[in-house]
């Protein structure tokens, strides 16, 4: 299927591990240019080198992206190298973890600005071309919490900026639609990355079973029983923001092999 994205500039926050990476690679699997943005030089100056020697059109910069600084230098950096972003991908660490009754103020700010003043400083910098042109993408990577809040996991920042998250998309959307952008979430269920492995070695792990062991475990009542990868976000996020899917906006896509029940 032509996702109709030859040539497009996409810029990629978080984008060269893990799910960030997944996403990428799909982009450049669309014959698009891809620009990655990490705040570790050496993680982008990788992820460049390998998707250049697999054909691809892309490019890097390192930037502490939940930052306003850092943001305006990604997007500048994206724009010199290819023009400005048709499509942005915001994907960033969601801030400090912990339960409710052991975070203090700080750790709320901090989920706060990662998820939602980030991103806001994001779509700031990219809006004004995607209207300029009448089209664009803007695509953040979120959690399947928005529809049912981790209880085993300790992310009281997370659950409630995460939501916050999803309804200044929503907001958006309402927007900008009227120059075909469309602004759209990925709920992210169980992707197979260090972060969650990271995970697993600070908590499952107490259970006495290994990675794979626990992976299995975990996954086997999902209708879908296994771990998702990060191809299988990637694959959700070109289609989410290509011509086949003008009319989808202001939505939540779950990626997590049918794990969260909820109807809504």
């Amino acid at each position: 299927m032509d996702l109709g994205l030859t040539g497009k500039t996409v810029l990629v926050i978080g984008g060269s591990r893990g799910i960030g990476r997944g996403i990428s690679d799909a982009f450049a699997r669309e014959n698009c240019k891809v620009f990655i943005v990490s705040i570790t030089p050496a993680s982008v100056d990788k992820a460049v080198a390998e998707m250049k020697a697999a054909g691809a059109t892309a490019a890097g910069i390192a930037a502490d992206c939940v930052t306003k600084p850092g943001i305006e230098k990604a997007v500048a950096a994206a724009t010199a190298a290819f023009g400005a972003p048709d499509i942005a991908i915001f994907n960033v660490d969601s801030g400090p973890k912990g339960a409710f009754l052991d975070v203090d103020d700080e750790t709320f700010d901090a989920g706060y600005n990662n998820n939602i003043k980030a991103f806001i400083w994001m779509c700031r910098a990219v809006l004004p071309h995607m209207q300029a042109q009448n089209w664009g993408r803007i695509l953040t990577v979120g959690t399947n919490s928005v529809k049912q809040p981790h209880r085993h996991l300790p992310r009281a920042a997370q659950n409630t900026a995460r939501v916050g998250a999803l309804a200044l998309c929503k907001t958006m959307s309402a927007e900008v639609g009227k120059w075909n952008i469309t602004v759209n979430t990925l709920g992210t269920g169980a992707i197979d990355t260090e972060q969650l492995r990271w995970v697993f070695d600070n908590s499952a792990a107490s259970s006495g079973l290994n990675y794979e062991s626990w992976a299995a475990e975990f996954s086997k009542t999902n209708p879908i029983p296994r771990v998702g990868t990060p191809a299988d976000m990637g694959d959700a996020a070109a289609f989410l923001c290509s011509t086949r899917a003008g009319y989808i906006t202001g939505q939540v896509l779950l990626i997590d092999g049918g794990q969260i029940e909820s109807l809504q």
